[in-house]
């Protein structure tokens, strides 16, 4: 029996699942369920999932999963940092975590997160302990915080050229942004920051993050994991990794501050099969020059055609993005990839 209450709650988080994918994933879920995919968006809602919901055949929880897998992958910068197994350990404890939850007025989250759309200031929303295993320490701790953005687009301007005024009118659109924390066993800290709609720097967003989830993770005793050997070896090492990536823009910089910077003449080339700029970037590595830069296309293996996820690798030490989206697999490939080749 579905309550009044699911309901409605039902219907916010397929809205907020409309806005972040297609209707190919939803149907995929669907079918997944057992639940035939025909129809249009409302169609999907009115004849497919809510009758579905009422008849138990999966649940309120099983539709939040979906809209998890679907908003917190891809189209994100993710900044690393890195501290002591044993400290990562402390932190991620349950009682702990709890404890701190109770003292922030958080605690419900830990069993049920919520839903909302577009909050007033950005807003904890989520918070997860995976502890597959209960006799054993908990894997990972996940924070997801949700905010408002507003874009800005240039319209017109009026000249009132006898009161010396000049006005400028601007249309603007709301965006949903979804950041995501997770700390893990090992120690490895991700923050998984929303990609903004312009060239604007990170650095604030980060400080904001680290600062909102600050009582669950303090960043002392964290440190900073630069991604620059992965940069150099995912360029020098490209014949050995032609079947995993293929090349776009990159960008090198020496000790004397000299940049290089090679780029394909379309989306679709592949800059590694250029001889003339791989040995011009070859050389200028070769004297004391190193990656700051590169744009590759990761090739996600066992995809027929072949399916690629844009990987930069760029802005600051610990930093790469993936300006697409994707799935929560094909996220956590590309992300192993950039780790493994910074080893």
């Amino acid at each position: 029996m579905l309550s009044d209450a699911d309901s409605r709650l039902s219907v916010v988080i397929f809205e907020l699942i409309k806005k972040a994918t297609n209707q190919q994933v939803v149907k995929e879920f669907l079918k997944g369920k057992g639940v035939a995919t025909s129809g249009n968006w409302d169609e999907l809602y009115e004849k497919r999932i809510l009758p579905a919901l009422r008849q138990n055949i999966f649940t309120i929880t099983d539709l939040r999963a979906l809209l998890q897998t679907v908003e917190e992958y891809g189209r994100q910068h993710t900044f690393l940092y890195q501290c002591a197994p044993e400290r990562a350990q402390g932190l991620i404890n349950p009682a702990r975590v709890r404890a701190i939850a109770r003292e922030e007025n958080l605690e419900a989250l830990l069993d049920t997160p919520l839903d909302i759309d577009f909050p007033d200031n950005p807003t904890i929303v989520d918070i997860r302990i995976f502890q597959p295993d209960p006799n054993l320490i908990p894997v990972s701790l996940t924070i997801k915080i949700i905010e408002k953005r507003i874009t800005k687009v240039f319209d017109s301007e009026v000249i009132d050229h006898a009161a010396g005024i000049i006005t400028k009118k601007y249309n603007f659109t709301e965006k949903r942004a979804v950041n995501i924390a997770t700390l893990n066993h090992e120690g490895l800290l991700e923050l998984r920051i929303a990609s903004q709609d312009n060239s604007t720097k990170y650095t604030n967003l980060v400080r904001d993050m680290l600062m909102r989830i600050r009582k669950f993770i303090p960043i002392d005793g964290f440190g900073t994991t630069s991604l620059g050997a992965a940069k150099d070896k995912i360029l020098k090492d490209r014949v050995a990794l032609a079947q995993e990536f293929r090349y776009s823009n990159s960008t090198a910089v020496n000790d004397l501050g000299a940049v290089l910077q090679i780029s394909s003449s379309s989306q679709d080339d592949n800059l590694s099969s250029d001889n003339g700029s791989m040995a011009a970037i070859d050389s200028f590595l070769a004297g004391d020059g190193h990656v700051t830069g590169a744009n590759v296309y990761a090739k996600i293996p066992g995809t027929d055609p072949q399916r690629e996820i844009h990987l930069l690798l760029g802005g600051d030490i610990n930093e790469f993005a993936v300006p697409g989206a994707c799935s929560a697999g094909d996220y956590s490939y590309v992300r192993g990839k950039v780790i493994s080749l910074n080893t």
